[in-house]
């Protein structure tokens, strides 16, 4: 990868981390009234799977390795899953610090999810190009 597309990865994964931190500290119940389900799924969960599918591919294209071999690619993807887990974690966290949110295992089980999905898309992307 050239270093345009690194630097350009680098902003987005940076602004998807700012973003995904405010989204968790933010007052919601100024926000319009949404449906408290799809489908049987509790809307907040789908919300928390959404946010953080997207962890493990910006932060793979953010450190893909260059060196050949897909171990290396792999071992990067592992490190961004691990990340992601300690990051979805520690919104989790800060949550319980407000008044106005709570610290939810289900919410970090939806996170866990999404990160795994995300990092599953990746590494069948890894596979198909085999590079």
């Amino acid at each position: 990868m050239d270093r345009k597309f690194r630097k350009i990865s680098t902003v987005l994964f940076c602004s998807y981390i700012v973003a995904v931190v405010l989204l968790c500290v933010i007052r919601t119940d100024s926000l319009p009234e949404l449906p408290k389900s799809f489908l049987g799924i509790p809307l907040d969960k789908i919300m928390h799977f959404v946010m953080f599918l997207p962890f493990p591919v910006l932060g793979y294209t953010t450190f893909y390795p260059t060196e050949q071999g897909n171990w290396r690619k792999f071992a990067v993807l592992g490190i961004m899953c691990v990340l992601g887990f300690a990051f979805a974690n520690s919104t989790e966290r800060l949550q319980a610090l407000t008044s106005y949110r709570a610290c939810e295992t289900a919410d970090l089980i939806a996170d866990a999810i999404g990160i795994c999905t995300g990092a599953l898309a990746v590494a069948i992307h890894i596979i198909v190009t085999h590079k």
